[in-house]
């Protein structure tokens, strides 16, 4: 299923979600994602804000093949505040803040009675076919300032 926008304010209230964001879903934690103490696995974080990018990346309209080009991440960096456990429910966010030619940052969020962990991405659009930066197109452009109040940089 795919993340829907965060316009709920009864979903932002229970989830104590703060600031605006594009897409949003909820997720009940499962043991696979866990390490022995029940606590969300620091890997597991990354794998669920990879499913919300992908997420974010087809609802934009984009599309995955040997012939597409796609988001590749660059660079991404995590901060864990506080530990997630076994069989929560969690809302998992995610917003592009900002962009460039061929580039755009997202920012990832997971919230249970505030923000659990948090994660920014530099994202680069790649042609598959070659391996070559592409130029964001401009229908993703205007996406990204209408739905996620993205701001063009450079």
């Amino acid at each position: 299923m795919l993340a829907q926008g965060i316009g709920d304010a009864a979903t932002r209230a229970e989830f104590q979600v703060a600031g605006d964001w594009a897409m949003a879903r909820r997720h009940r934690i499962r043991w696979i994602q866990c390490d022995i103490y029940a606590h969300i696995n620091h890997a597991a974080y990354l794998t669920m804000f990879e499913d919300m990018r992908i997420d974010w990346w087809l609802a934009s309209g984009g599309r995955f093949g040997a012939d597409a080009e796609g988001p590749v991440v660059a660079s991404l960096e995590a901060k864990y505040l506080r530990p997630g456990h076994f069989n929560e429910d969690v809302l998992l966010t995610v917003r592009a803040v900002s962009f460039r030619r061929s580039s755009f940052i997202h920012e990832y969020g997971l919230w249970r009675d505030g923000l659990l962990c948090s994660a920014r991405a530099v994202c680069v659009i790649v042609n598959n076919a070659t391996g070559a930066k592409a130029p964001i197109s401009p229908a993703l452009r205007d996406l990204m300032l209408s739905r996620d109040g993205a701001v063009q940089e450079g």
